[in-house]
């Protein structure tokens, strides 16, 4: 079951901004996400449901599993900084 993968405006302009070498390897793993939206290593965020959230060394890349419309979100990508990181979304 193949998903369409979009990115908010605002999580594109954070993977722009990544290191050079982790830029390339987010983009791999969020481009993964159409075949595989739940990776092994995808953690289920507490108190929203769908909303996931993978690890690349000390960023995350936080994104919503839309199931009717076989879509996935990315929402953010940034650095981990606490429980707060997550606070907004």
């Amino acid at each position: 079951m193949n998903y369409q993968v979009k990115s908010a405006d605002t999580a594109k302009r954070e993977i722009a901004r990544l290191p050079g070498y982790l830029r390339q390897r987010a983009r791999r793993l969020i481009a993964n996400l159409a075949n595989n939206p739940r990776p092994a290593g995808a953690k289920a965020l507490r108190d929203l449901p769908e909303h996931y959230r993978l690890r690349l060394e000390s960023w995350r890349i936080v994104y919503q599993i839309d199931n009717a419309n076989q879509l996935v979100l990315i929402l953010t990508v940034r650095r981990k900084i606490g429980p707060q990181t997550y606070d907004d979304l």
